[in-house]
């Protein structure tokens, strides 16, 4: 089941009042900083709670630019595609939080 414009507008509304370096859970992804929030709906052109493939270049661009590691693993080969295909588990063109949680997770368990 996606998110809609109305978690996108909750998680919003509980980052707001977080300091920068603070964190929440967000359904299906689990404990997230505000940056990650941030980036997510900056790069969630459409509001549909969810990243197309052109959504997640933007997405991973700004993580990288916050110095996210694995994002600027990505960005520095890039892998976008790549990574892309390892984020969509489930192959509907698509990349949720929890999707995105699951993979960053398992690059970093890799070693990477």
């Amino acid at each position: 089941m996606r998110q809609g414009l109305s978690s996108v507008t909750l998680v919003l509304a509980l980052c707001s009042a977080l300091p920068a370096g603070a964190q929440t859970v967000v359904p299906g992804a689990g404990a997230v900083s505000r940056g990650e929030v941030d980036a997510f709906v900056s790069a969630d052109a459409n509001r549909d709670g969810v990243l197309n493939f052109a959504e997640f270049r933007v997405f991973v661009r700004l993580m990288a630019a916050s110095g996210q590691s694995t994002a600027v693993t990505i960005r520095t080969f890039g892998a976008y595609r790549l990574a892309f295909r390892r984020v969509d588990a489930n192959r509907d063109g698509l990349a949720s939080p929890g999707e995105l949680r699951r993979a960053d997770d398992g690059f970093r368990a890799e070693g990477g």
